[in-house]
This record gives C-alpha cells, structure tokens and sequence, in this order.
C-alpha cells in the first residue's frame, strides 16, 4: 500500500516531538550519516542553532560510535565540546540516528524504547533503505537492529 510521503513525515515529526516532550529535552533530530533529516523544535535563538550547528558537524562522527563500542575500541568524544546537554543516541540498523539533548538522558532510556519502536515503523515506511544495515544488508521482517547510547551525566572529578 502506497503510504503519503507528506504524512510519514508528519508522523515522523511527531514521535520525535513525543521523545523530546518525555525527556523535557531542549532539542531532538534525525540524523543520517551525512546531515541532519527531521527536528524538533525547529531552532529559533541563538544557542539552539549553536546546538544544531554542532550535531549537524557530528553526524558522520556518531555513526563510528556504536561499532567502536562493539569492539572496544578507542574513540574520540565526538561531545567533548559540548556540555550544556546529556544526550540520548538510539541507531537504528547503523543508517539513521535519534539524537536528543536533554537533562537526563539514562533516565530517558528505558522510558523511549516503546516510542522508539513507533518511530522506527514510521522511519521503515518512510524510507525502505532504513530496513538495511550500513552494508547494505537487511529483512523486510523481524526486528530492527537498535543501538542506544547515553553521553554525558553526572562527572566524578578524582
């Protein structure tokens, strides 16, 4: 069945305001390697283009994140330079990324994972090459590979 593109996108939109709103985060975007694809809200002052600026510049960098953490391997912090925020990372099959800037992002895990299975329905549907990983690989059934990360939180200086 051929779904609107126009709606896929406001439903899109609409989950991604949804996690922001759960997480009391500032700032939510979509992201594929090469930019950035849905946000919420749309940046208005000063410091939330400099948010914005900063994951738009970021987006290939968080795509190396999940596979350097399966293998154990060092990675540079793609968010030394920004500390006003902790972020939630969820891939979703290594093609396309929720970020969300928010106060408490650990806490945000767990309480997303239904929304991030609604959202990832709708990213399918929107567009199919989400369903494959970053090779290329993939099923049109079963369950989406979905990689979550948390960057930031409370620091202990020792």
């Amino acid at each position: 069945m051929f779904e609107s593109s126009r709606r896929l996108s406001g439903e899109v939109v609409e989950v991604l305001e949804a996690i922001r709103g759960l997480a009391e985060g500032r700032y939510a975007c979509l992201v594929e390697p090469r930019g950035i694809v849905f946000e919420s809200p749309e940046p208005e002052g000063r410091e939330a283009w400099a948010l914005r600026r900063f994951l738009e510049e970021k987006c290939a960098a968080l795509f190396a994140i999940p596979k350097a953490m399966a293998e154990g391997t060092d990675l540079d912090d793609a968010f030394e330079e920004w500390a006003q925020d902790e972020f939630l990372l969820a891939f979703l099959n290594g093609r396309v990324a929720l970020v969300v800037a928010c106060p408490a992002a650990e806490s945000l895990r767990e309480r997303a994972f239904p929304l991030l299975k609604v959202l990832a329905d709708r990213l399918f549907r929107y567009n199919e090459t989400y369903r494959l990983d970053p090779e290329g690989r993939g099923l049109f059934i079963g369950r989406p590979r979905l990689d979550i990360v948390v960057v930031g939180g409370p620091r202990q200086d020792g």
